[in-house]
């Protein structure tokens, strides 16, 4: 089939699907498109090269959504009527033919086309075949014990936040969770000025932002199994020391006394700053849960915890929002 040939048929077939309520998109070679319908999902193949078809036949393609693992059908559009497959659902020009019509009927009618796949031979066989070894094999359910802030957003409603059809990682990103004290007066001609105050947060251990944790919300355990663990890059000391300046400049208070000398009236200013002993910062590492969605070339991450998009990939500086 040539490349002109196969565009035109790609462009038809994705119509159909689209008639039929799937959500298609278009795959790199070999394969042309890809499908996800509400009971199941496509993987869709144009194509007369036997070598190209014979591979596609004997291929498995698995689609994981969340808790799901679905078995892809197969479904071949050859325009070579000698072509015998295995395990595809097979168009040729008159399948083709009679599809495309109905499509843009349903199209002009404002309906959804029904599409009458018949399972692909070997379908259920193979189905079977790769459900056993889970049967077989027990998996742990839960990753390592961590503090974090739990997973609300499930993998299939991130998805649907990221408007991406593809695969979904969780992500356990890094946050320095701080607590500081404070502590200490100053008496300057009469006047006391207090040093006192307290103060929480977070610092992201990857860039350095920072966000608000309710500590209430934290959970001390065990994080959903085959999640990734990001490491920090920033290291405690740097965090530390970087959190106790900015106390002290949020301290730093400047005061005005007034005095009489002789005939003369006098304006003195003081700066006053906290004693930088007299703060005190305790850290510790807290997780906050991401979904990174990718579909095709794009990728979008959303805070499982809070459901919200994240403004930019966290390897780029990203902000919890």
């Amino acid at each position: 089939m040539e490349s002109g040939t196969r565009e035109k048929a790609r462009n038809v077939l994705k119509r159909i699907l689209a008639a039929a309520s799937y959500d298609v998109e278009e795959v790199g070679d070999p394969l042309d498109l890809s499908a996800i319908g509400s009971e199941d999902a496509l993987v869709v193949l144009c194509s007369d090269d036997p070598e190209t078809i014979e591979n596609f036949d004997s291929m498995t393609y698995r689609l994981r959504t969340g808790e799901e693992d679905w078995v892809c059908r197969k479904l071949l559009f050859t325009l070579d009527s000698a072509m015998q497959t295995e395990d595809c659902i097979l168009w040729g020009p008159d399948e083709f033919v009679r599809y495309a019509g109905r499509a843009a009927l349903a199209e002009v009618l404002g309906q959804s086309l029904i599409l009458d796949l018949p399972p692909a031979a070997g379908a259920v066989r193979r189905r079977q075949i790769e459900a056993a070894p889970a049967a077989v094999e027990e998996e742990p359910e839960d990753g390592p014990e961590l503090p974090h802030l739990p997973v609300q957003v499930p993998e299939k409603r991130a998805c649907g936040i990221a408007g991406l059809h593809g695969a979904a990682k969780c992500r356990f990103i890094p946050y320095w969770n701080y607590r500081y004290v404070s502590t200490g007066e100053r008496e300057v001609k009469d006047r006391l000025v207090s040093f006192d105050a307290e103060g929480a947060g977070a610092v992201n251990a990857i860039n350095g932002l920072k966000m608000e944790i309710n500590p209430d919300e934290i959970e001390r355990g065990p994080v959903p199994f085959g999640s990734e663990i990001v490491s920090a890059r920033l290291v405690r000391e740097d965090v530390e020391e970087q959190l106790v300046r900015e106390v002290v400049d949020r301290l730093t208070q400047r005061i005005r006394f007034r005095y009489e000398k002789g005939d003369a009236i006098f304006y003195e200013e003081k700066t006053l700053k906290p004693d930088r002993n007299n703060i005190t910062v305790d850290l510790e590492t807290v997780y906050v849960p991401v979904w990174q969605v990718r579909g095709g070339s794009k990728i979008v991450e959303v805070n499982g915890f809070t459901g919200e998009v994240l403004s930019m990939p966290m390897d780029e500086g990203v902000e919890l929002l």
